[in-house]
């Protein structure tokens, strides 16, 4: 009962601790968020407008490979057509990033023609052909962002040379704004497969290093990419126009030290990858006009350059800096500034009727167009975090040695997140306990109740056994189980004249020949024995008085050889009687297998109760004395078995 009741405490303690670390586990699935995506570059610069580091997607059903850029408005995947390339050449093939066919993808569902309005603004527009398809991110081998129904435009307008990768989370409508699908950001946000809803950019310099590629980092960003700062900018209230900065000046100086304030007035600016060019009003543009000698093409709507004019600015490398707040006065600042090869594009037909160099400036017609494209984005880098509606903007770094640093965002609704500070919060948080952690919790303590129940009944039941065999053993024992009856049938009679049921009597009785010892070869003439002194006169030895050979009373024990000289006229040596079977077949107790029947001997006399002994003429083999005493032995373990109170089993 003990033993189970152990056992019991140890199942009680294993179960616990294994719930207790099941609920911590799930706690920890529960915390853990997954890391940033890292979205690698094509290693290709593609464009018309200049080149620009491109990224590679997947699309349909086989897979077909595709090559875009990152668009911060849309929340769209779009690629381009065969229709796009009307000869059906492959270098416009080439040129575009390849082209998508969607009657060679088994998972393509048309939803129909749709107007692309994300740069209407800028009077950038054209159509496309909607529907779902199987989208992914980067070259086969790497399908673990492979989400399947996903929004994919097919456009034809040359207004988006590329097709482009949108990294908005908004939803799209096709029918009715209650209906709308999301878009490929927030589908790998719900899939779990990015920790928020924020993304990392920059879009890459060509002139810098060995032409250093873009940066595309979906839930989270590369520290290594850029040196931080302290603003935090925060979304305009327009959704089509979030990401909103204040430019409070514009300023030049080249290797001569000439300066130049290159914006009057300060002015809001979305910042949007989707274009290339910066968008500023027509006096900021003047001053750009007058301080690096820039022409305007009416036809073209841009501002070549010539030779001569770009060898010229190449010797005064002249470096704009960009100052930037959430207004345009006033507030904390950040500078980002870009050298001249920043503005030193190549454009190219069909953007041009020739290839041409040309300065990436527009003229804006509102304060709707104020924008700063891709062009910017070569030397800023771009955090955004749509949870928290605030974004930052750095200034980029270009080292030899370069190495990722990619630091994820948590997102608001994550349990381990009780900070949530800005979007380049990276330090450690507190959590609550979770959903699984509290369930293993509560299993476990249900789990240890039970088993103290379980204990605490076992416990009873065994103190109850307890009193039932305490009073049992006070119960009078039969006659046919009293260890002592046994014992005085083994090893003698009652003592004469002793009526009480449990007397002991350990002497032979004189009045009866003793047989000898069945084997032993020896008979002899007359039996010596010793008689209770009732009258009768004790047997002698040579005239003189013989040690009294009497067994102790209480001892159960045979009466041993004595160990002194004995006359040699003494024929026949008193041995100790040695016990015989009972007439009947009867098994002793404690042995395995019954005792041979006594033989009949002629001229002996059976003792009362069925056992017969004799003097021994020559001494007993030790190995049956051996066995005899484990006889006794085992005969005086059951008495005291018996004399504690113990229940025995002596045989029938």
């Amino acid at each position: 009962m003990r033993r189970g009741l152990h056992v019991a405490v140890c199942l009680l303690v294993f179960c616990s601790w294994a719930f207790l670390a099941r609920g911590a586990r799930l706690e920890d699935q529960a915390t853990t968020t997954p890391a940033p995506v890292i979205v690698e570059p094509s290693q290709y610069w593609d464009g018309i407008d200049g080149l620009w580091s491109s990224f590679t997607i997947r699309v349909g059903t086989p897979a077909q490979n595709l090559r875009v850029f990152v668009s911060t408005a849309s929340q769209e995947t779009w690629v381009i057509l065969p229709e796009g390339c009307v000869n059906s050449s492959r270098a416009c093939a080439e040129g575009r990033g390849g082209l998508y066919q969607p009657n060679k993808s088994s998972t393509w569902r048309s939803t129909g023609q749709y107007t692309l309005y994300i740069e209407d603004h800028l009077a950038l527009t054209g159509g496309g052909l909607f529907g779902n398809d199987t989208l992914g991110l980067g070259l086969r081998g790497s399908e673990a962002t492979t989400l399947d129904h996903q929004i994919v435009g097919g456009i034809v307008t040359e207004n988006f040379y590329l097709g482009m990768l949108g990294v908005n989370p908004k939803s799209t409508n096709f029918t009715s704004p209650n209906e709308g699908q999301l878009s490929y950001m927030s589908s790998l946000f719900t899939r779990g497969l990015i920790p928020s809803l924020s993304f990392g950019y920059t879009a890459g310099a060509q002139y810098r290093l060995k032409k250093v590629l873009g940066s595309l980092t979906l839930g989270g960003y590369d520290l290594a990419r850029f040196t931080p700062n302290n603003l935090s900018f925060t979304f305009a209230p327009d959704n089509s126009r979030d990401l909103v900065v204040g430019i409070q000046s514009i300023t030049s100086v080249d290797s001569n030290g000439t300066k130049a304030d290159l914006l009057p007035t300060g002015i809001l600016a979305y910042v949007d990858s989707t274009v290339s060019h910066f968008w500023l009003p027509l006096d900021a543009c003047q001053a750009f006009e007058k301080a690096f000698g820039l022409t305007y093409d009416a036809s073209s709507k841009l501002y070549l350059v010539n030779d001569s004019l770009h060898n010229s600015l190449t010797a005064l490398n002249p470096h704009v800096t960009f100052t930037l707040g959430n207004t345009i006065a006033g507030g904390e600042r950040v500078d980002i500034v870009l050298p001249y090869a920043g503005f030193d594009l190549q454009a190219r037909p069909p953007f041009v009727a020739n290839a041409t160099r040309y300065f990436p400036l527009k003229r804006a017609a509102n304060e709707t167009q104020f924008t700063l494209g891709r062009a910017f984005l070569q030397e800023a880098y771009l955090t955004v975090d749509w949870e928290r509606y605030n974004f930052s903007i750095s200034q980029c770094l270009f080292n030899e040695d370069l190495y990722q640093r990619i630091v994820p965002i948590q997102s608001v609704n994550a349990l381990s997140n009780s900070n949530s500070g800005t979007s380049d919060t990276t330090g450690s948080q507190k959590s609550s306990p979770s959903s699984g952690a509290i369930a293993g919790i509560v299993v476990g303590l249900i789990l240890c109740v039970a088993f103290i129940i379980l204990g605490l009944a076992l416990f009873l039941l065994r103190k109850r056994r307890t009193k039932i065999y305490a009073d049992t053993s006070e119960l009078p024992v039969p006659s046919s189980h009293r260890p002592v009856e046994y014992i005085t049938r083994l090893f003698g009679k009652k003592e004469l004249g002793d009526t009480s049921e449990y007397s002991r009597g350990h002497e032979l009785e004189g009045n009866r020949p003793v047989l000898p010892e069945l084997g032993s070869g020896a008979m002899p003439e007359k039996a010596h024995t010793e008689l209770r002194a009732n009258g009768l006169d004790k047997f002698d030895l040579a005239k003189g008085k013989a040690p009294i050979h009497e067994l102790a009373g209480d001892d159960f024990m045979v009466e041993l050889p004595s160990t002194r000289p004995i006359p040699s006229s003494t024929q026949d040596v008193l041995q100790p009687a040695v016990l015989l079977s009972p007439t009947s077949d009867r098994s002793l107790p404690g042995r395995d297998s019954p005792v041979s029947p006594v033989a009949t001997v002629d001229g002996s006399t059976s003792l009362s109760e069925g056992y017969v002994v004799s003097p021994i003429a020559q001494r007993r083999p030790a190995t049956n004395l051996a066995s005899l005493m484990s006889v006794v032995r085992e005969a005086g373990n059951t008495m005291q078995d018996t004399d504690h109170g113990r229940r025995g089993n002596p045989g029938s």
